[in-house]
């Protein structure tokens, strides 16, 4: 008799899902937080927008609030102590919808933004603001004029105080942005959190003829300029045109505008300048020889990232609803010297991350439901872009049914009514500029640190000539007249998408 109550509790036991450590939590914020005005201590609060899964099954549904504090903060200020800010969020709560709290022990992992970097600590740390493009190609200007007379000094001046726009130093998170948390600890299952399906259940009939449509679908883009095969194509939506624009509208996207003299003026500004641009211009795919009918971005706070999907409206209908084929990629830093482009985006390796932002992203509006993730057997598992970036896939493609939600839930719901200041007052923005101007030459404006400079910049090219579709490999490629690997004939076995890990990096045009 005694052996029973050991027998039960290991039955118990292996009945408790386990949510493991490192598995991500995508959350919005819902109150503003900042390295300025935010204090240690400070309450940070933000809304689980995508659920979390174990063994297909939800565990913590999306929708339900993350709790934490500001557990670091470090201010820019006058520009004296430092140059870059930080900071150092700790969630560690969870409410679910039935207002069961549930502890949790997470760092974050990545700020859905382009100006910060997070450390291997989950610390969020500023890039320097005297680090631009229009900052530096100042600098070789005043190294220019003050070879010439006394008088030049003057004008250095007014370079570096009125005609260079340096990006604001300070970190700033208003309601609304996103980031990526990831578990530090293994989180158990409790009697509070219910598994739910993550998809509906289906009658046989209905699936059947919902994968065969799948599989009559093109999985391929084409890039005409450069006659290659580009982007797969791994989202299907259905629903009309104007729902898919509402849904999109309220999860926060933007439609690309046609590209004209004045938007590329405005993105070589905003290049320059580390700066926005919501509705950029993306280059032109085919798929099947025609131009996207529609293409959504998500903008960050510097246009060398940012999320975007192209679509294209099918022949046909399932179930008397239109259907539309979309091709989902994130951009993750500028490149440099593709073949047939001399400067586009990076995209982000692992085109999955992508597919299923977009899904749950338009998922959470309430304006559309995931029916199901279909496998494409014939689709390769690892290949490249017409450029050169590698792409990894589990060859799933996510089928979205939208619907016509009148009260969407938009992502601007999250405003917070008391938002902490982002900077201080227009005298001190002026002097904290001059104190870090001075202080950047008096560090950087000499030939040992260019000298540093390039030499790290030619060690970090060389390390990426080392990998396989990176800026160097495939302009030494194009040098040795030979061209990059077809991208339809790289296969790795299965096991590749859970080792591939994403390349920080975006595209400019792609």
């Amino acid at each position: 008799m005694g052996i029973l109550p050991y027998l039960l509790l290991s039955l118990n036991l292996l009945a408790i899902r386990q949510v493991p450590a490192g598995t991500p939590i995508h959350i919005r914020l819902t109150t503003a937080v900042g390295s300025y005005a935010s204090r240690v201590g400070t309450p940070v609060g933000a809304l689980l927008i995508a659920p979390v899964m174990v063994d297909g099954k939800v565990v913590l549904p999306a929708g339900s609030i993350v709790s934490g504090t500001v557990k670091m903060v470090a201010r820019v200020g006058f520009g004296i102590r430092h140059e870059t800010a930080a900071l150092n969020l700790e969630f560690n709560r969870v409410t679910l919808p039935n207002g069961a709290l549930i502890p949790v022990s997470t760092q974050v992992a990545e700020v859905d933004n382009a100006r910060e970097h997070v450390t291997c600590n989950g610390r969020i740390q500023a890039l320097r603001a005297t680090d631009s493009g229009c900052y530096r190609i100042s600098g070789y200007v005043r190294t220019v004029l003050l070879h010439c007379e006394l008088h030049a000094a003057l004008a250095d001046w007014l370079i570096k105080s009125l005609a260079v726009k340096v990006p604001e130093p300070e970190l700033y998170f208003p309601a609304g942005s996103e980031l990526t948390l990831t578990l530090s600890a293994p989180l158990l299952s409790t009697p509070y959190l219910e598994a739910e399906p993550v998809t509906p259940e289906l009658p046989d009939g209905e699936r059947e003829d919902l994968h065969r449509m799948v599989a009559a679908m093109p999985d391929r883009t084409y890039a005409s300029t450069l006659r290659r095969p580009s982007d797969l194509t791994n989202v299907l939506l259905i629903g009309s045109h104007d729902r898919i624009a509402a849904a999109f509208t309220a999860a926060g996207w933007a439609e690309a505008r046609p590209a004209s003299f004045g938007r590329r003026v405005r993105w070589l500004r905003a290049v320059g300048e580390r700066q926005p641009f919501g509705s950029a211009p993306m280059s032109s795919l085919l798929l099947n020889g025609a131009e996207p009918d529609m293409s959504w971005e998500k903008g960050l706070n510097d246009v060398s990232k940012r999320h975007h999907i192209r679509l294209w409206k099918q022949p046909g209908a399932w179930q008397g609803q239109e259907f539309w084929i979309g091709a989902a990629t994130r951009d993750v830093n500028f490149a440099y010297l593709r073949p047939g482009r001399p400067f586009t985006h990076e995209i982000a390796t692992d085109v999955d991350l992508e597919r299923d932002k977009i899904a749950y992203d338009l998922a959470f509006t309430s304006c559309a439901s995931i029916l199901d993730w279909a496998d494409r057997p014939a689709v390769p598992r690892a290949s490249q872009n017409a450029t050169g970036d590698a792409m990894t896939t589990d060859t799933g493609l996510v089928v979205v049914q939208l619907n016509d939600c009148s009260r969407p839930r938009l992502s601007t719901e999250t405003v917070d009514e008391t938002p902490v200041p982002m900077h201080g007052s227009s005298l001190q923005r002026f002097a904290r500029r001059e104190i870090l101007s001075a202080r950047s030459d008096l560090l950087r404006r000499n030939w040992y640190y260019r000298g540093y400079e390039a030499v790290r910049y030619i060690v970090i090219s060389a390390r990426q000539h080392q990998r396989p579709g990176t800026v160097l490999s495939a302009l030494f490629a194009s040098l040795r007249g030979s061209s990059l690997q077809d991208p339809e004939i790289a296969v790795v076995p299965k096991s590749a998408h859970n080792v591939a890990q994403q390349t920080p990096g975006p595209n400019l045009t792609n």
